[in-house]
């Protein structure tokens, strides 16, 4: 529906400045900013997102506003990698805006399909957790573009989900073991049993809750050393809680 709206808005925009002098001088620049170049700007917006990549990071899927939805504005786009969503906002006098959210934000993502597809496109949604009330849309992009997009961003959704689910319990599971570590708290009550230990050539008891807590401190020491990323430091305490509860 926006596309049309623009459209007719533009024809009669356009009818009455046909009559008028400055008319006559304006629109050829209006189609000349607005379209000349349109390709190349999309290809450099591309570039600009390549260099901006970390190691390992690759862009999965990509898209970009019809014409039609963005007649008096820039064209938006949006890129997905493997480790984020990015959403660009050209400004209109030249440069743009660019907000880009983990894959662990993502609330939930969403696709619908405007009237008359081939001319006003699909369009995207997502929301976010963090920041409470982030949100990104796509007015209207090529549908098969758009399903590209879309299907990637409900594979991470469900996988996060699915990891925050688990956080969930190994948080419930460790603060009911009586573990304290990163704020978790420390349950009162009768200490577990003591294991006899051999260090230095002297005997000393190690509860299961002090060999939790150190394995957990390396992995976080390797997390602060930049070893090993944040989603491989919440797996290894995944497997530790597991392994001993």
């Amino acid at each position: 529906m926006r596309a049309i709206i623009n459209i007719i808005l533009l024809i009669v925009i356009l009818t009455f400045l046909a009559s008028s002098l400055i008319g006559i001088i304006l629109i050829p620049l209006y189609f000349f900013f607005v379209f000349f170049g349109s390709a190349k700007r999309k290809r450099k917006v591309a570039s600009k997102i390549d260099t901006m990549l970390v190691d390992g990071e690759r862009i999965v899927a990509s898209a970009i506003e019809y014409r039609a939805i963005s007649l008096f504005r820039r064209r938006r786009s949006i890129f997905t990698t493997n480790n984020r969503v990015i959403f660009i906002k050209r400004n209109l006098l030249g440069g743009y805006q660019m907000m880009d959210r983990k894959w662990k934000d993502l609330r939930d993502a969403q696709m619908s399909e405007n009237i008359i597809p081939g001319l006003s496109g699909t369009a995207l949604s997502f929301s976010f957790i963090d920041p409470p009330g982030g949100s990104m849309q796509l007015a209207g992009a090529s549908p098969d573009d758009a399903a590209k997009v879309y299907t990637f961003a409900q594979s991470q959704e469900q996988a996060w989900e699915e990891k925050r689910r688990v956080r969930g319990l190994e948080e419930k599971r460790a603060a009911s073991g009586g573990i304290n570590f990163h704020g978790f708290p420390q349950q009162s009550g009768p200490s577990e049993p003591l294991n006899p230990t051999l260090i230095s050539g002297k005997t000393i008891d190690v509860s299961p809750s002090d060999i939790v807590a150190g394995e957990i401190n390396r992995a976080k020491a390797l997390l602060d050393s930049g070893s090993i990323s944040d989603d491989e430091f919440q797996e290894i305490k995944s497997k530790i809680l597991n392994r001993h509860f």
